[in-house]
């Protein structure tokens, strides 16, 4: 199936979010198509490792809105300081709720996630977010931020596209609609407008290239993260008998 992309994403395309993804080439295929999305789409994920891949993206996410925490602090402005504070919020209490229903069912309690291990994919993207939130200014962390708000949020919007992907008995399908679904995608709507703010304000013209090597960064970290749970289920540690 071809995705188009500013039909699907229209408030995306003429932007530097968009320039960006159109720049990264076959980095941003090789993340948006990984194998793991697309057994996801097909139901034949193995369990196993989509639990222990869950568990690390919980912690990734951690990190994740700990980095747009600290984006409240570099805003110099109130209504950027607001939109980042909703997107921690959307982060905390309706993306993470997922991972929390879907491994609570699996006998994983809240308190197992904050005390499970970190894989090496996760300890490499967590901390590349935080780096660039304490080394860079308020874009650099924003650019570092978008590929994951905005991948994933395409990613939903592909699958749920395609006639291919398999709903119907699909025991992901939940993950699925959460990434292709409305709250999502308000989400990404606020968080890729207040980067195209950022980027007129702070000279992303200017600093594209530099922009752009940090955006591929980021890509090929989400790319890598696709095979966490495998490196977590390889590790051999075990919560509530949901390798980890």
């Amino acid at each position: 199936m071809t995705f188009d992309f500013d039909q699907a994403m229209p408030f995306a395309g003429n932007t530097l979010y968009g320039r960006l993804r159109k720049d990264s080439g076959p980095a941003w295929d090789a993340y948006v198509a990984h194998r793991f999305v697309e057994d996801l789409a097909a139901g034949t994920l193995p369990r196993d490792e989509f639990l222990a891949w869950m568990v690390q993206d919980y912690l990734y996410l951690v990190h994740y809105a700990r980095a747009y925490a600290l984006l409240i602090f570099k805003s110099d402005t109130v209504a950027k300081m607001r939109g980042a504070a909703n997107i921690v919020f959307g982060l905390l209490n309706n993306e993470m709720s997922l991972h929390r229903q879907e491994l609570r069912e699996a006998g994983v309690t809240e308190s197992d996630l904050d005390n499970a291990d970190e894989s090496i994919e996760t300890l490499a993207y967590g901390r590349y977010l935080l780096d660039r939130g304490q080394a860079g200014d308020e874009l650099d962390l924003m650019v570092a931020l978008s590929a994951c708000l905005g991948g994933y949020g395409e990613i939903g919007l592909r699958l749920i596209a395609d006639p291919r992907t398999k709903l119907e008995g699909n025991p992901y399908r939940s993950w699925i609609e959460t990434y292709a679904g409305p709250d999502y995608h308000a989400l990404v709507r606020k968080g890729l407008a207040q980067l195209e703010e950022v980027s007129h304000s702070h000279g992303g013209t200017a600093r594209y290239p530099l922009l752009l090597k940090q955006f591929r960064q980021a890509v090929m970290l989400e790319t890598a993260f696709w095979d966490a749970g495998r490196s977590a289920l390889a590790a051999g540690t075990t919560i509530h008998g949901v390798s980890s």
